[in-house]
């Protein structure tokens, strides 16, 4: 199985500890990367929109099974997410500040209604990749 994560903005120092500690479980069950773009500094939210979503398109293939992280998509218990980890190439989206064109990207998980910082979402993904990993293997840590 291959993962990846294609994230718009880099993470902050503070938090680079907590990250590789679970690229590191991750890697215990998968091939893993973290793809890290850079954020677009432009005044026009439109077109940095397009040019952030051009960017995440760019690291994509067709033979992964795209998921994008939105508040318009689906609510899932971390059992039903873990689901998810049948597919053999997986790639979940991190968009950028002001998001990304979302009508590109067909499926779409909804974390929670509230909004998190990005760094500290991208921690919490990581968790939960973790988390479906161990539940899809058989662990107790979902308990």
């Amino acid at each position: 199985m291959n993962i990846k994560i294609i994230c718009i903005g880099k993470l902050p120092d503070d938090l680079k500890k907590i990250e590789d500690k679970y690229k590191k479980r991750i890697k215990f069950y998968s091939k893993f990367e973290i793809i890290e773009l850079k954020e677009k500094n432009n005044k026009n939210k439109k077109i940095q929109i397009k040019d952030e979503t051009n960017d995440i398109l760019k690291h994509i293939s067709k033979s992964e099974k795209v998921f994008l992280f939105s508040l318009l998509g689906k609510n899932l218990s971390s059992v039903g997410f873990s689901k998810i980890f049948n597919q053999s190439n997986i790639a979940f989206i991190i968009g950028g500040s002001n998001g990304v064109d979302e009508s590109l990207f067909k499926e779409k998980i909804k974390v929670s209604e509230m909004t998190f910082p990005h760094g500290l979402f991208r921690i919490m993904s990581l968790e939960q990749i973790f988390r479906s990993l161990n539940i899809k293997n058989g662990g107790k840590y979902h308990k």
